[in-house]
């Protein structure tokens, strides 16, 4: 059953990007379906093609950074969440994921801050709300 959802996620997202409607961030859900298939080659290439479409996907950023860490990749997944923190200071998963990876790395201090940041801003959904529409407007 749950697979079968997800097979018809993944159609509804590619004939989303297929229409040129928010191609970046369809891109990016239907990796999020992929990696939850078990498919985690066809998701980084999901992910990889949400950022050549726009390179500000934080969502696709954030995914990259995911992959990365769950093959312990500790470099490229802080430099993914980094970017993401970049273009998007606000996002709870990017500080939360990268408190992740200074805990891995033995950053406790720093681990510490963004977790605790992360925690403070998913506390508060209205602004996260606020800035997602800011973020999109620009597009």
């Amino acid at each position: 059953m749950e697979q079968q959802r997800l097979e018809n996620a993944v159609e509804c997202f590619t004939e989303a990007i297929a229409s040129g409607d928010r191609p970046a961030l369809a891109m990016s859900k239907r990796g999020v379906c992929r990696v939850r298939a078990g498919d985690r080659s066809g998701a980084a290439h999901d992910f990889a093609g949400a950022l050549e479409r726009d390179p500000k996907c934080v969502p696709a950023l954030v995914n990259l950074g995911n992959l990365a860490l769950e093959a312990n990749m500790l470099d490229e997944a802080q430099r993914r969440y980094e970017a993401a923190l970049k273009i998007d200071d606000k996002s709870a998963t990017a500080h939360h994921n990268l408190g992740v990876v200074y805990r891995r790395v033995g950053r406790v201090a720093d681990s510490v801050r963004e977790l605790r940041l992360a925690a403070t801003l998913e506390t508060q959904p209205k602004k996260v709300i606020e800035r997602w529409k800011a973020l999109w407007r620009k597009r």
